[in-house]
This record gives structure tokens, C-alpha cells and sequence, in this order.
């Protein structure tokens, strides 16, 4: 998955699991907005307190396979969707099984044509059988609520049918709020919650490049480049 914070990209997994009737396992740490808010201490404490308590991103094998053993999944199988459409996809998905294999679970995959992989993202009989399956994943803004909002009720990307009454309402609250720090304390909490309650697990995490100098500008740095007509603005340095 591409998830594009000013052009970075991040892997998303996505599947039937434990999270309700469907599960969603997004990658990537979670996201850090590079916004600037307004008021010489508030920023500071905002931007600290959305990231403070959130559990460590560190691989722990030995807790994992504790986890396991304590839900009575061990040995457990799960089939994981990959396809020939993107070597992102294929990768994840063998890194994903050679990490559900040290944990003590059968991860098998599942090999779909391109054509029919697309169907995942918007057939729910598609992904019948399928316990997860990768994604690029990005956002258009520089605004964690771009991704925090993917959770909320009926979201298009909310596959996993994740619900929560207190969450819809942080979004809502988000949405509506005109002052940055306003805004940003209610993504503080909506950040809190999706980590606590294992709505976004890191996997990986990569950056898109782009290089200039002083002969040309104006070549996009976010992920804009995929549907803008970016060449257009690309030209010399006065």
C-alpha cells in the first residue's frame, strides 16, 4: 500500500479477521502530519500527545507467539491473497507469511490474475475465502484524518466493517473544526484509539524521491503526480 504523507509510501493489508466480521491491517507507522499549527506551546503538546503511550513498533516474536498460544490460534491457517499485478503486492505477501510462519500460524497465499485482484477493493464476494490481502495505499492531503477516516462507519475503505459510535463522532468533530489545534487534538485521539484497538499495523514504509536542482521546478513532491497534470507546471528556475 502507498500511503503518501508529502510522498511517502506505505503497505495495508486488509481481510476477514478479528476486528468485527472483517478485519483491516493497514502497514506503516502511523502517520505524522507535517502541518505547522498556529501558537508557540500548543503545537508542541498537540503533536506530542498524538504520538505519546502509542505501543512500540518493535518485532516482539516471543509475546507474539504468546498471543497465540493464549488465543488458541496456533497452528492456525490463513490464506492470504497475492497477484502478478504489482511486485509490492507479491512481496508483502511472502514477507507476511514468513512472519506468520515464526509466530506458530499457516499462512498459505493465494495467487489471483490482476483483473480479478482489482475486484477485491469493491466486491465483497470477492475477498469470500481471502483472510487478507495488500494494498498501495496513499493519501492526497497532508491530514491524518485522510486515513483515520477510512474507520469511520460505512467508510468505502472500512473493509473490515469496523463501528464505533465515539470514533464516527471524533471524525465528525475533526471534520467540522476550523481551528488547526481544535482539529488536531480530536486526530490525537482518533489516532489513540485506532492504535489501541489494532485498526493500523505497521509493516513497512518507503519513500518516493525526487530530486532538483536549480534548472527546473515545479515538479510535484506529493502523491499528487498520479492524477494532476503536474508536467504542466515543470519548468527553469528564473
Amino acid at each position: 500500500m502507498t500511503s503518501a504523507y508529502a510522498g511517502h509510501s506505505r503497505w495495508r493489508w486488509t481481510g476477514p479477521g478479528s476486528s468485527g466480521p472483517d478485519w483491516e491491517r493497514r502497514a506503516a507507522p502511523p502517520p505524522r502530519s507535517p502541518r505547522a499549527l498556529p501558537g508557540p506551546g500548543g503545537a508542541h503538546s498537540t503533536r506530542k500527545a498524538a504520538f505519546d503511550g502509542l505501543a512500540p513498533t518493535e518485532p516482539d516474536l516471543e509475546k507474539a507467539r504468546a498471543l497465540i498460544k493464549e488465543a488458541g490460534a496456533s497452528g492456525a491457517t490463513l490464506t492470504v491473497a497475492t497477484s502478478s499485478i504489482g511486485q509490492d503486492v507479491s512481496l508483502l505477501a511472502t514477507a507476511v507469511q514468513a512472519a506468520g510462519t515464526q509466530i506458530g500460524l499457516d499462512i498459505r497465499l493465494k495467487s489471483i490474475a490482476p483483473n480479478a485482484f482489482t475486484a477485491l477493493f469493491t466486491d465483497p464476494g470477492a475477498r469470500e475465502g481471502i483472510d487478507m490481502f495488500p494494498l498501495t495505499y496513499y493519501q492526497s492531503i497532508t491530514d491524518p484524518l485522510d486515513l483515520l477516516a477510512n474507520f469511520r462507519t460505512g467508510a468505502y475503505l472500512n473493509f473490515a466493517g469496523y463501528s464505533d459510535k465515539s470514533y464516527d463522532e471524533l471524525v465528525d468533530r475533526a471534520t467540522a473544526a476550523h481551528d488547526p489545534e481544535q482539529r488536531m487534538k480530536a486526530e490525537t485521539k482518533l489516532q489513540h484509539h485506532a492504535a489501541d484497538r489494532l485498526l493500523w499495523i505497521p509493516v513497512a514504509e518507503w519513500p518516493t524521491s525526487v530530486f532538483l536542482n536549480q534548472r527546473i521546478t515545479g515538479a510535484p513532491t506529493t502523491i499528487a503526480y498520479l492524477y494532476y497534470p503536474w508536467a504542466a507546471d515543470v519548468g527553469a528556475a528564473p
